[in-house]
């Protein structure tokens, strides 16, 4: 229903985790021990030890890093994407087995054309079953109504006389074990799911006026590698930061390495950070950090590197 972006040259997801390993940027002086999450060719998403997520630019990595990426043992994770499946809970308590590939944002149109209810331009008895149940609760949203199962909802449909009802649905494009792809509203997701997958909807709207579909492709990956790495580990945190390798020579005895957690703050749109700086002390580092990103607030510091 939605309209889907999906380039599987681009994005390979990882559906089972690599092995947790030591990851080491491109100085040697900031190390994670983490698993692999994902990867796309620009970003490598790890799961830190305390099941946070982060996204890497695969540049930034150590050549031995660099190198494991393009390993058989990462590449076979990519060939077990195909093969995986999450299940999804709507509010209904609805289970829903599908790949959560991209946000969407589509017109529904639902009429009774020659005798039949058309979702769009299929026939509603054609859709797939777990579709077929979504729809009367969308209209459920949208009309305030409580019509309970597919029999109400065609009788209201009747009722209509034939003029179209249209729908503007914001969510995700769930891919079905049967490979259509179809669109989701937020709404209809439980509201643990929808923690999962409405914090980059700001940013793919804002990616969606740009002329760069690398913006809303990369947001198609971090949804998919959010979605993934949830439900892998429920304990899994539902947003990705990015990660800023902003590093200087750490001088013995003189300055530390610290990691600061930045949070887009009121009208700033974008990804939590964790900005990796040289410092003095922590008031030092969170100034540095601040100063390469205006607009955000600044969250937990910490050292990880030097005296």
């Amino acid at each position: 229903m939605f309209h889907a972006i999906v380039l599987p040259t681009l994005v390979s997801l990882l559906l089972a985790a690599a092995p947790a390993r030591t990851w080491t940027d491109s100085t040697g002086q900031y190390r994670i021990k983490a698993d692999l999450i994902a990867q796309s060719d620009k970003l490598a998403v790890l799961k830190k030890e305390d099941h946070s997520l982060v996204a890497v630019p695969i540049d930034q990595l150590s050549k031995e890093d660099q190198e494991f990426l393009k390993s058989k043992e990462a590449q076979d994770h990519v060939r077990k994407a195909a093969d995986q499946m999450q299940t999804w809970t709507m509010q209904s308590g609805l289970k829903v087995n599908g790949r959560v590939v991209d946000y969407g944002q589509k017109e529904i149109s639902i009429q009774r054309r020659r005798g039949k209810t058309y979702i769009n331009d299929k026939v509603y008895q054609n859709l797939p079953e777990v579709y077929r149940q979504m729809i009367p609760r969308i209209v459920n949203h949208f009309q305030n109504l409580k019509l309970s199962g597919e029999a109400a909802f065609e009788d209201w449909v009747l009722r209509q006389g034939g003029v179209p009802k249209n729908y503007t649905l914001e969510g995700v494009i769930l891919e079905l074990e049967n490979g259509d792809e179809y669109g989701v509203p937020f709404f209809l997701f439980s509201e643990e799911d929808q923690k999962v997958l409405q914090p980059g909807w700001q940013r793919w709207l804002a990616a969606r006026k740009t002329t760069d579909r690398a913006d809303d492709q990369q947001e198609a990956f971090m949804l998919q590698s959010s979605a993934q790495a949830y439900k892998q580990n429920q304990q899994a945190n539902r947003q990705i930061s990015m990660m800023q390798l902003q590093l200087q020579a750490v001088q013995a005895g003189l300055t530390s390495l610290w990691e600061v957690h930045l949070m887009p703050g009121p009208g700033t749109y974008g990804y939590p950070l964790n900005v990796v700086v040289p410092g003095r002390n922590s008031r030092d580092a969170a100034e540095q950090a601040l100063g390469r990103n205006p607009g955000y607030i600044v969250g937990p510091v910490r050292k990880v590197a030097g005296w």
